[in-house]
């Protein structure tokens, strides 16, 4: 992702709209690095915890989890990017939601 980023100046770069103080640069490729490593990372650190369980039906309590993550970071990436206010903070506000519920799915699995 990074060597991507140093590579093409940045990628496909465009003006966060949600930054307060002065313009920030909003890094796609970034997001598109976080979409695929943090499910693959929720699924490699959570498959110790299903125990004996086959893998089929561990990735079907799995994917719940791995769906919000990858739709929180989506809404976050397209928060900064939409030009309307409204939508903008409407997208992090339900970025935020899908983050906590994910946190707390990841919670109930470790206790189940």
């Amino acid at each position: 992702c990074y060597s991507t980023m140093a590579h093409f100046n940045g990628g496909v770069v465009h003006q966060n709209l949600r930054a307060w103080g002065a313009a920030r640069g909003c890094y796609t490729v970034r997001y598109i690095e976080w979409s695929v490593a943090v499910p693959t990372l929720l699924t490699i650190n959570n498959y110790p915890l299903g125990g004996k369980k086959p893998f089929r039906i561990f990735a079907a309590r799995l994917f719940p989890n791995l769906f919000v993550t990858w739709a929180y970071i989506f809404a976050s990436w397209l928060a900064e990017v939409t030009p309307n206010a409204t939508c903008g903070w409407f997208l992090v506000t339900l970025a935020f939601v899908a983050y906590v519920a994910s946190i707390w799915d990841q919670l109930v699995i470790i206790q189940e």
